[in-house]
């Protein structure tokens, strides 16, 4: 074992590859542990805290579509981050309503990352990134970044 830092691609593959496995969910400890690893890696960046994931929660009163849509919410100090994924779209909510920058990464070929701004109301539609994606956001009370969505 080297003590050479894995570059950002070859960590995603990694990952990826590890989701592809049937794994024992992991202990809420060791979450917690690699939580707080990440805010060392940047610490002029916060993990944004992930406060539901359409993925994990049953939606009621949600007739089906012929869109599949993935919606999350974060805690990101004293605001709140709606991050809404389409196959064509995403859409981006900032609560209160606040113009801030953010970035969107998408880890997926050549790594790029697009600066935007929301509007005045808070909000932001985009071309669906692809994925990895995670979304940077630039917050009176500091800059905060949500977790790697995978899908």
């Amino acid at each position: 074992m080297t003590n050479e830092l894995i570059p950002d691609d070859d960590l995603l593959l990694r990952i990826s590859d590890a989701f592809d496995r049937d794994l024992p969910p992991v202990p809420g400890r060791l979450s917690s542990v690699a939580s707080e690893a990440f805010q060392w890696r940047r610490a002029d960046v916060a993990l944004a805290e992930l406060l539901f994931d359409s993925a994990q929660e049953d939606l009621v009163g949600i007739r089906g579509t012929s869109t599949e849509r993935r919606s999350f919410r974060y805690a990101a100090g004293d605001a709140v981050v709606r991050v809404h994924l389409t196959a064509a779209t995403m859409i981006v909510m900032v609560e209160p309503p606040l113009s801030v920058t953010c970035r969107v990464e998408s880890g997926a070929g050549d790594g790029s990352t697009k600066e935007h701004r929301t509007d005045e109301l808070g909000e932001l539609a985009v071309d669906a990134p692809a994925f990895p994606l995670r979304v940077e956001f630039d917050l009176p009370g500091g800059t905060y970044t949500t977790p790697w969505i995978t899908g």
